[in-house]
């Protein structure tokens, strides 16, 4: 009995979107990341941004006063430059090194793919042939993999009594998940917030969009959190016109 309540209810709701859909679009960016690091890393290490790629899938829901609803679908690689302080050194055997050798420089590369799912609310504005957009709203992000790069640069003792040095690279996979051997979790929640400048068009509209993804959840036990600019050129086809 409550299926059949709820079932024109359902095709109800979905006849009001349907109508209130404005359009369909894509979006490929450019990603800017890093990571947050909690205090204790902090002291070690310098987090930089690191470059990857976005791509997104959307659609436009009017909600009315210029107001809109953006559901979307995007693949995003975060990651991290991490690069240890200058004044920070380690004993050779605490990266499996000699007693005489001495850690003088680690570099750790990160890139992780991410399978979004941002739900935003967009405020417009303008008019003519050109516009604007404030937009916030929350995430869903599922990891897929990832890579790491490792560069440990060391100083050892030369055959003439001086110092010399040398770096040893090695690459590494990155699982993601809820395992007790997975490098980080699967699963993150994030806050977003963009804007943009939109260029209207007889049938669509160019659009180019700024996003600042700010993750709330920790990505390991160390704390790290995501953090996350990206710089996209949209294209979005009206429907119903």
């Amino acid at each position: 009995m409550k299926k059949l309540i709820l079932l024109p209810v359902f095709i109800a709701i979905v006849q009001i979107v349907s109508a209130q859909i404005s359009g369909f679009g894509i979006r490929p960016a450019v990603s800017f990341s890093t990571y947050k690091l909690n205090k204790e890393y902090n002291d070690v290490y310098d987090a930089a941004l690191r470059p990857g790629l976005g791509l997104a899938a959307f659609m436009e829901i009017n909600l009315g006063n210029r107001f809109t609803l953006q559901p979307e679908v995007a693949f995003t690689q975060r990651g991290v430059n991490l690069s240890s302080e200058s004044s920070i050194f380690w004993e050779g055997p605490d990266f499996g090194y000699p007693a005489t050798y001495k850690v003088i420089d680690y570099r750790q590369k990160e890139t992780l793919n991410y399978l979004d799912i941002p739900v935003m609310v967009e405020k417009n504005f303008g008019g003519g042939n050109i516009g604007a957009y404030v937009a916030l709203g929350p995430a869903l992000s599922f990891g897929l993999n990832g890579k790491g790069r490792e560069e440990i640069t060391y100083e050892f003792p030369a055959g003439d009594g001086a110092a010399d040095t040398n770096t040893d690279r090695s690459e590494y996979q990155i699982e993601m998940g809820s395992g007790r051997y997975d490098t980080y979790k699967g699963f993150d929640l994030s806050l977003n917030a963009g804007a943009g400048l939109l260029f209207l068009l007889e049938n669509g509209e160019i659009g180019l969009d700024l996003r600042y993804t700010h993750g709330l959840r920790n990505l390991n036990v160390d704390g790290l959190k995501n953090r996350n600019f990206m710089i996209g050129v949209s294209y979005m086809h009206y429907i119903g016109q």
